[in-house]
């Protein structure tokens, strides 16, 4: 890649998703949107003509690029992501990295073995209020509580664990300090359809945090919350509303003629959170600072199996 012009990204996969991609890439300042690939070519050359760049049915085209930003179904993930390494390309490809763990595990191995970047787009971890909370979090929590619940929509043919839920498992690790989970315990429903609409589990980590996770396609509103309690602070936090308060309760003994009496009290505070762009676009930004060496590729590649192996066991894989 040539360090005086804007790396060229091709964009494999034009449908909702990949138009988000498309639209980010194109404004950016940072990249260029160098080739939409779509099985479909209509739908590629009209996305493509949007934002004025070339179009192909074939995987094979993004060889005129730098990197590629897989968004195609989940199901196609492993062939398309597996092509593009074998090829030497730079990858981020959007959660889950695949249907199946050990598909996941196969391309988080060639992308080791290749020497070839490869990043999961955990977008929620570019969320102003998260990276906000991360920063504040000045020890390790022991409760986490989250809640990622959304209206339904027509019927996915991904579970609502690697579609929903495995945000709040990846951010639940990070809340956690990296902490390893040691125990898991979940329950899905409907348990007689191929699909799980809903899904709660209980981790447990290394760190004696417990963190308990819920996220359902059956709900009537749209629901975003975390909450993080630690020994000191309570942060209740709406990714939604991208806000934080944190509470802190403070005990004070008094006595009275009567004989010892508490008054308690809790200060409240809002932190600023700094907008500082779209998750996407951020994600994005991170993305190109891994193609030039600035973030460590070792570790954004160690990043991607912890949460899809233990959504896995949510899910009742392993």
């Amino acid at each position: 890649m040539s360090t005086a012009a804007l790396p060229r990204i091709a964009l494999v996969g034009a449908g909702a998703m990949g138009s988000n991609h498309a639209r980010v890439i194109a404004e950016s300042d940072v990249a260029e949107l160098g080739l939409v690939i779509d099985i479909d070519s209509a739908r590629a050359h009209a996305l493509a003509e949007r934002f004025g760049c070339p179009a192909a049915t074939e995987v094979e085209a993004a060889g005129s690029c730098d990197a590629a930003v897989v968004a195609t179904p989940t199901a196609l993930h492993l062939p398309h992501a597996r092509q593009l390494l074998d090829a030497g390309k730079p990858l981020l490809v959007e959660k889950p990295v695949a249907p199946a763990l050990a598909e996941t595990e196969e391309l988080v191995a060639a992308s080791e073995r290749e020497g070839t970047p490869l990043m999961c787009g955990f977008v929620e971890r570019f969320s102003p209020v998260v990276t906000t909370v991360l920063a504040l979090l000045g020890e390790t929590p022991v409760h986490i509580v989250t809640l990622r619940h959304s209206p339904q929509t027509p019927r996915s043919t991904l579970t609502v664990v690697l579609d929903l839920l495995i945000h709040d498992i990846d951010l639940s690790i990070r809340y956690a300090g990296g902490a390893d989970v040691t125990r898991v315990s979940a329950a899905t429903a409907p348990e007689r359809r191929p699909v799980a609409e809903v899904a709660d589990c209980i981790l447990r980590f290394a760190s004696d945090t417990v963190a308990t996770l819920s996220a359902s396609r059956a709900s009537q509103r749209k629901v975003r919350s975390h909450m993080i309690e630690t020994p000191e602070a309570l942060y209740d936090v709406d990714l939604l509303r991208q806000d934080v308060t944190v509470y802190r309760h403070r005990s004070h003994e008094a006595r009275l003629r009567d004989g010892l009496s508490y008054r308690a009290e809790t200060v409240v505070d809002i932190p600023f959170v700094r907008h500082g762009g779209e998750p996407l676009a951020l994600q994005l930004r991170h993305f190109v600072r891994l193609l030039d060496g600035a973030v460590d590729a070792d570790a954004e590649r160690a990043s991607i199996l912890p949460p899809h192996r233990i959504a896995a066991a949510v899910a009742g894989e392993v």
